[in-house]
Formats: C-alpha cells, structure tokens, sequence
C-alpha cells in the first residue's frame, strides 16, 4: 500500500474531525437569585490557548474547538447574567472576574441515549482568590449539552458564596 492510501485509510479510521463553535445558551429568568454589587465589575477572558481541543468523540464524529473561544463564550454569558440579576449597592469601586475554561468535553452515557459533558474553569478574583469550579450537564444532543455545561458554568459562578461575597464587599 502506497503511502497516501495509507494516510488516506487512517484518516478514515480516525474519523472526521469538525469545527465545534459554542454558543451562549441563554438562562431563564430566575435561574440565579438576585445578588448585590458593590462598584463595577468587569469580566475578562484570562485563557490564552487556541490550541484545537476535542471537545466530542463518539458515533463516528469528533468535535473540536479552542479553550480560548469557549471562554469567550463564558464570559459573554456571565455578563449578561451580571446585568440581568445584579443589584448595585455602590457605585464606587471597581471589581474583576477573570475566566478561564480548562477542560470541556461531552461524552455519550452507555445505554442512557443521552451525553454528559464536563467543564473545569477557574475563575480569579480582583482580590487575588482563585476558585476552581468543575460542572457537568447533561443532554440528549451534543451541542445543547456542551452549550448548556458553559451556561451551567456560568451560573455555578454566581450561586458561589465566594464570588458573591467579593461582588457585595
């Protein structure tokens, strides 16, 4: 077999690998509790890799997309759930929430008909504290459950104690 069957037949074997591009799942009115804030607050994207991640591999499909661009999405996310349901205590100050995605990946669950996906994020705070959240969800199509974990992702950070503490202070 010449070489370029034999990179074409692995190729083959290893399946097609598409672009994924996440996207905000919006959240529904009452998903997170009201919370106070003290001053603005700005979110940032502090995840710096673009280097392509699987994010889906199964029924013959792979799925990729870059850490980079699924924190973007986060941090989209995030602002607009800060507008929607924070409430200003102060105006003076300044807060910052600096977003990281490390991992997300969907995987299918065996004889459940569905997948479960996984995010890891951290997410440093304006007065130097550093948490790391790990979320999952669950869903019976692919890009909902990897859109949905992000979204997850976003309101895991503003259930928080620690992130609403700093917010109000």
């Amino acid at each position: 077999m010449g070489h370029v069957a034999v990179v074409i037949f692995a190729a083959f074997l290893a399946g097609c690998v598409t672009a994924f591009t996440p996207t905000e799942w919006p959240l529904g009115d009452g998903v997170i509790p009201a919370f106070s804030v003290a001053g603005t607050v700005t979110i940032s994207n502090a995840q710096s890799s673009w280097e392509p991640v699987i994010v889906f591999s199964g029924m013959g499909q792979k799925l990729s997309s870059d850490l980079k661009t699924i924190t973007e999405v986060m941090v989209q996310g995030a602002q607009k759930e800060l507008q929607k349901n924070g409430r200003s205590t102060a105006t003076d100050g300044s807060k910052s929430i600096a977003l990281k995605v490390k991992f997300l990946q969907s995987r299918i669950i065996v004889g459940a008909f569905h997948t479960r996906s996984r995010i890891e994020f951290q997410a440093a705070l304006g007065n130097g504290q550093a948490i790391d959240f790990v979320v999952t969800h669950a869903s019976a199509v692919v890009s909902q459950d990897l859109n949905g974990c992000i979204a997850e992702g976003v309101m895991t950070l503003f259930k928080d104690e620690r992130v609403k503490a700093y917010l109000a202070s």
